[in-house]
């Protein structure tokens, strides 16, 4: 059986809060042996480090989404609160972190201040960064290609490969979910093909974007991983043991798992 990583996930939203066990297992039974669990804000970044503590193949990344930087309450040290956090064995990357400019939750220049301070957490921790993009790939390249930090991971990628090859040439990965699989995802499903193989990772980002054939059904999760990795490795023309190797390689060398 392939074994795999799954590389973003949200196991510490009240979805699934009274079935981790389940989840995890029916994962394993699939051949996804470790997930990555990343935080939203504070209390998700703390439920994250919790289930890491609580499970070993659960890791954790820590940060603010970009449409929850302006939560009434994130107190002023929101910095020190999720750097100290970054010290955890468990904790693997900074994030979720990034710019949303298809929600209107919060000003693009909040976002883009969190957005930096993130990216200066994660330079002076020495961590990988989980990147969000969604509607703001123009102020994102800029961001990402005039900041010294170059290791992470822009997820969930929605962009063109106009977009992803600048955040490449900077030393960046990229992960799909089960967006890929979207019949109509044409641009996505083209940048799956063209990307270096040793760039590119697997996700669910659960409990959302569950992957075709198993579209429509939720909450998604960890499980399907293997059927993301299929529809990719048919896209490439790979066998799905080669895909699978490759991004776990990838996955653990990012994220030093």
């Amino acid at each position: 059986m392939s074994k795999y990583i799954d590389t973003h996930c949200h196991l510490n939203l009240d979805t699934f809060t009274h079935r981790i066990d389940e989840v995890l297992d029916a994962a394993a039974d699939v051949g996804v042996e470790r997930v990555i669990c990343i935080g939203i804000d504070i209390p998700t970044s703390e439920r994250a480090i919790a289930l890491a503590e609580t499970y070993p193949q659960v890791y954790a990344a820590a940060g603010i989404h970009p449409n929850d930087c302006v939560q009434p309450g994130i107190p002023d040290n929101w910095e020190q609160i999720i750097g100290e956090m970054l010290n955890h064995p468990k904790v693997v990357a900074v994030g979720e972190t990034g710019l949303d400019y298809y929600w209107d939750d919060a000003p693009p220049e909040q976002q883009q201040k969190f957005l930096q301070a993130h990216l200066d957490l994660a330079q002076s921790n020495d961590l990988s960064i989980v990147l969000h993009n969604r509607n703001s790939d123009a102020d994102m390249v800029k961001l990402l290609t005039s900041h010294p930090h170059a290791k992470g991971v822009l997820h969930c990628w929605s962009a063109p490969w106009d977009i992803a090859s600048p955040l490449l040439d900077k030393g960046y990965h990229i992960s799909f979910t089960g967006s890929v699989t979207f019949k109509k995802n044409r641009l996505v499903q083209e940048v799956a093909q063209r990307i270096p193989l040793n760039r590119l990772m697997l996700e669910t980002d659960s409990p959302f974007l569950t992957p075709a054939p198993f579209r429509g059904q939720k909450p998604n999760e960890p499980k399907y991983i293997p059927a993301i990795a299929q529809f990719i490795a048919d896209l490439r023309g790979l066998g799905i043991e080669n895909l699978a190797r490759e991004t776990t390689r990838t996955a653990e060398k990012l994220f030093r798992l």
